[in-house]
């Protein structure tokens, strides 16, 4: 029961010294402890701050001069964490007056029954019934008072179980004080106890109709319509979606310049998917803060670029994120964000380094680790990213996946062994405690740093059991036929089973059609078979597919049409294939191979 815990919070705790310390007390029927066992003193000025009027006692009113005693003894107990000689002198104070008040525990000005305080303390000790009787004398003194029926309503309800006597003094104090929310708040829960949603939806739309000018009962009641209608992966009524609507934008209207009631309406605005909504109230709070550091307000940030995202306005997300990290360094939610916002945008060079400031931030995250990773591997920084995936696979040694990321990040640099030898190592670690990881994707991986190795015969071993663990190439990334081009691939251009080879790569474009790199597979296919024409119309189709160019495309490009003795478009292709990937020693060496030829064919006789 949130709201009635929430009120009870103070009850709920047991005897504790109290905030302000007490001084000597003033002369009474009951011998006073001396300083020296007491500790603090205190003085008549005191007991205002203590107690309530119906405990500042006329002088010629002995027993209310004995009950003010008590208290004195009881406070100065509980301030020495005496809890059952406070608890006794509790009780004798309200055997006078059952009515008994005294301030808050927050200091505040509110006054509170100390039939409350003692009831709830007996409750946790085991004498729920005692704690009943007191409060109901407080009930037979104070008959008006909603609030003794309010603690009994709790004690029935939260200690006993008894759903229906806690909903008829519940009952009783909303009657006695229909502006107080948390009396609502009890009948609402008792019904859902009893099971009776009907008649807890009456008291919603009883609370909804109440005139108050105070924004938090607004809150609290929109709070209620909350649990009440907001479950995971429903879809809200649209009447109960007014309502809601309706309530919060009372607290809206109310709040004025209220940052933090803003704040809490924005986030319903958000939760029930009304992004627009949510956008206006996120800013103007936000507008309103003083204190740019306040947890709420930087997390309020993150709502607004999550509200902005999902209305389509990404940049905006963006600027709201960057100007987050600017006011807070060390936000890494924030980084994180405004990482995926990047990627969104399919900006990976921005994208980099918010997901590093993340990971320098939360180094204990393997996760984080995957992201740098993953969009250093899209920019082709691969040395860096196999660097990166050395420190997780050493802070992570025991993690599979990690194990199986730094391979892939070691292929990717071309570091051959080192990535065989991982990929092994990743496959021991996954059949021991995470088969699951052990899908088609994984062999495909496995079996393209393989094949890359120059192992042909362990290439087609792994290949062929990604093709049989996924024979639709589903899981595969990134084209579902993959590992059909792959492996076709590995034979035609090895010259081993060209045909085979061939009928792989047409299954992989029937899977794919015009994917750019199964028609570069089909044109070295073609190539292989001595049929030129047929693979130059095939290559140049993957040519003008690949975005961005692709360097080996371009080679076999130039290769054909050296053997078909077109030199000067040879050696075009080949400059744009140096040009595009110049650390390739195998296409440069081709290069200059032409180069030289057609210098020795313009120098020949007859040129």
């Amino acid at each position: 029961m949130l709201y009635a815990c929430a009120a009870l919070a103070w009850l709920a705790a047991p005897l504790t010294a109290r905030a302000k310390p007490a001084k000597s007390p003033t002369p009474a029927p009951t011998p006073a402890p001396t300083p020296a066992e007491t500790g603090p003193v205190v003085t008549q000025d005191d007991l205002e701050s203590t107690t309530g009027k119906d405990l500042q006692l006329s002088p010629d009113n002995a027993g209310r001069a004995d009950a003010l005693a008590e208290f004195i003894h009881g406070s100065i107990a509980e301030e020495n964490a005496d809890n059952d000689s406070a608890l006794d002198d509790y009780r004798k104070v309200l055997a006078v007056d059952p009515a008994a008040k005294i301030r808050d525990e927050d200091g505040s000005d509110t006054l509170t029954l100390l039939s409350a305080k003692v009831a709830f303390t007996l409750a946790q000790k085991g004498d729920t019934a005692s704690g009943i009787d007191l409060l109901k004398d407080t009930v037979k003194a104070s008959p008006k008072d909603a609030t003794a029926y309010f603690y009994l309503s709790q004690l029935y309800g939260k200690s006993l179980g008894k759903y229906d006597i806690a909903l008829k003094y519940a009952g009783q104090a909303l009657d006695l004080d229909p502006a107080n929310f948390n009396y609502y708040a009890a009948n609402y829960e008792f019904n859902l106890d009893l099971g009776d949603t009907k008649k807890a939806d009456e008291i919603l739309d009883r609370a909804s109709k109440v005139e108050s000018d105070d924004p938090q009962f607004w809150l609290d009641l929109g709070d209620l319509y909350i649990s009440r209608n907001v479950k995971d992966n429903h879809t809200i009524p649209p009447d109960d979606l007014k309502k809601m609507n309706e309530v919060f934008q009372k607290s809206v209207a109310l709040a004025g310049n209220d940052p933090l009631v803003l704040l809490k309406v924005a986030d319903f605005d958000l939760m029930t998917r009304q992004a627009a909504d949510a956008i206006p109230l996120y800013q103007k709070a936000l507008a309103l803060n003083k204190n740019p550091s306040d947890p709420a307000f930087i997390e309020a940030h993150q709502k607004l670029a999550n509200s902005l995202m999902i209305a389509g306005k990404k940049d905006d997300a963006i600027k709201v994120l960057e100007d987050l990290v600017k006011d807070d360094p060390l936000s890494s939610s924030g980084y994180e964000m405004l990482g995926k916002l990047y990627i969104e945008k399919q900006d990976f060079a921005h994208a980099l380094g918010p997901l590093q400031q993340n990971l320098l931030l939360n180094p204990g995250d393997p996760r984080n680790y995957m992201a740098v990773t993953d969009i250093m591997i899209r920019l082709k920084k691969f040395g860096d990213a196999a660097n990166v995936m050395n420190d997780a696979h050493r802070k992570f040694p025991e993690m599979p996946l990690i194990t199986y990321r730094y391979a892939v990040a070691l292929m990717e640099a071309k570091k051959n062994d080192e990535a065989l030898a991982t990929f092994n190592e990743a496959e021991s670690e996954a059949k021991m405690t995470q088969k699951d990881l052990l899908d088609g994707q994984f062999y495909y991986d496995y079996g393209s740093a393989a094949g890359n190795a120059g192992q042909i015969d362990r290439a087609t071993e792994l290949l062929s059991q990604c093709i049989k663990l996924d024979p639709a190439g589903k899981s595969l990334a990134p084209y579902n036929g993959s590992a059909y081009n792959d492996l076709g691939y590995l034979w035609v251009d090895h010259d081993q089973k060209i045909d085979e080879g061939g009928d792989l790569i047409q299954r992989a474009l029937e899977m794919e059609p015009g994917n750019p790199a199964y028609l570069d597979s089909l044109g070295w296919f073609y190539f292989k078979k001595g049929q030129f024409d047929k693979a130059l119309e095939q290559l140049l189709k993957s040519a003008q597919a690949s975005k961005p160019e692709d360097p080996g495309v371009d080679d076999h490009i130039a290769q054909t049409y050296e053997k078909l003795g077109k030199l000067p478009e040879a050696l075009g292709y080949w400059q744009k294939a140096v040009t595009l990937d110049p650390d390739n020693k195998d296409i440069a060496k081709r290069y200059d191979a032409a180069k030289q030829k057609s210098a020795e064919a313009k120098v020949a006789p007859g040129h």
